[in-house]
């Protein structure tokens, strides 16, 4: 684990955009009904990207590092986009068991919106004032926490 553990957030960020970016394109052509099967399959791969990296990532944080930051009242809405981007998952598996292209592009693109948002604040807010907060001691810990 290096010096600093939100590096490796900052890194699985981004490899949530690319897939944020497959999704959004894949629901721009699921909405006017094109090549809906081609593009259920990219629904289909970057749901299990969601669901085990992306949930695996959100997991980490919470246990991590936002216990280490409980007095920075923005970590509840963190935490609430969490819950939220978990529903939207599961949304979005029950349109992809239905095979339901415009069901699925919809929740994809709020899923979309929400993650977009939600990284760019944790990105260029609560990491920046996290590392402040923290210091080199409360960084080893949330390195700790990670099994680092």
């Amino acid at each position: 684990m290096s010096a600093d553990p939100l590096r490796a957030f900052e890194d699985e960020h981004k490899i949530a955009l690319r897939a944020l970016e497959r999704l959004e394109q894949a629901a721009l052509a699921l909405r006017t009904g094109a090549e809906t099967a081609r593009h259920l399959a990219v629904a289909r791969e970057v749901h299990g990207v969601l669901s085990t990296a992306v949930r695996a990532h959100n997991d980490a944080e919470e246990r991590a590092l936002f216990p280490l930051l409980e007095d920075d009242p923005t970590v509840a809405v963190f935490v609430e986009e969490h819950r939220v981007l978990r529903g939207l998952e599961q949304e979005l598996a029950d349109g992809l068991a239905a095979a339901d292209g415009r069901r699925v592009a919809g929740t994809a693109l709020r899923i979309v919106d929400l993650l977009r948002a939600h990284i760019e604040r944790e990105d260029h807010m609560l990491f920046p004032s996290a590392r402040a907060a923290l210091g080199a001691d409360g960084l080893a810990e949330v390195a700790r926490r990670l099994g680092g």
